[in-house]
């Protein structure tokens, strides 16, 4: 016999009554019967603390927190992915802002189309805001997923994987911010040297920076960016465990 609370595994010397662990004393029965009792009152409470919060704040909740159908089978593998999107978002976090090293990682690749996107969709408005289109919309494509996956879809738990993805644009944006006054990041296109010394004619935060007289303000808003993206990947995280989390406490009630 195993004890169900402290694992010690039922000698025939031991000298205690059989239903007895002879090294922590609990009864076999009991504790067992204890164990098969408190899952439910733990739901229980759950239920309870969701249907005392105000109205608002329990729709806003369920939103952000809702359990679609399939949780209990999915729950393992958004657990795993949880853990690698936290240790992926640690190491992107310690990249210096400023040496453009981030741009090693294969997100930045990901991200290119969609920053060349944004200077085609907001070149109607204006050559100021064509520079600040690629950078605008290589933020704003992850949030309008993540909307996507929260309000349409009702998938808590990717839409927060989209807002991970949005702080890691702003990280991947700020060596580039940092760069507006030396120009040393090569840029997609300059196939020679001719081509590198016109940078100044095509560089985005050159020429955004400069249009407004603030070019000293480049690593200052590179540190900005780099900042508000951290803090947005830890708001994801923050998220994306606490969704973790209720589903596995209430992993057995029926959906929301």
């Amino acid at each position: 016999m195993t004890c169900p609370k402290c694992g010690y595994v039922r000698q025939a010397a031991d000298q205690t009554a059989a239903n007895e662990c002879p090294q922590c004393g609990v009864i076999y029965a009991k504790y067992v019967q204890y164990l098969a009792d408190r899952e439910p009152r733990q739901q229980q409470a759950a239920v309870a603390e969701e249907r005392a919060a105000p109205g608002w704040l329990n729709g806003f909740r369920g939103m952000l927190l809702h359990r679609p159908d399939n949780v209990a089978t999915l729950l393992p593998i958004y657990g795993l992915l949880y853990i690698a999107f936290l240790a992926w978002g640690v190491r992107l976090i310690a990249y210096d802002p400023i040496d453009g090293e981030i741009g090693s990682s294969f997100l930045h690749q990901i991200n290119l189309p969609f920053h060349e996107f944004g200077h085609v969709l907001f070149r109607p408005f204006g050559e100021w805001m064509m520079f600040l289109g690629g950078s605008l919309f290589q933020c704003l494509w992850p949030l309008i997923l993540c909307g996507v996956f929260l309000l349409r879809e009702r998938q808590p738990f990717s839409a927060s994987l989209c807002l991970w993805w949005a702080g890691e644009n702003l990280l991947d944006v700020a060596p580039y911010i940092g760069d507006a006054r030396a120009m040393d990041l090569p840029l997609i296109g300059e196939m020679s040297e001719e081509d590198a010394e016109t940078r100044f004619m095509r560089h985005d935060w050159h020429n955004i920076l400069q249009e407004i007289g603030k070019l000293e303000w480049d690593h200052r808003l590179a540190h900005l960016a780099h900042f508000l993206g951290a803090a947005v990947m830890v708001v994801a995280w923050v998220w994306g465990g606490l969704w973790l989390w209720r589903c596995y406490r209430i992993k057995e009630l029926p959906p929301a």
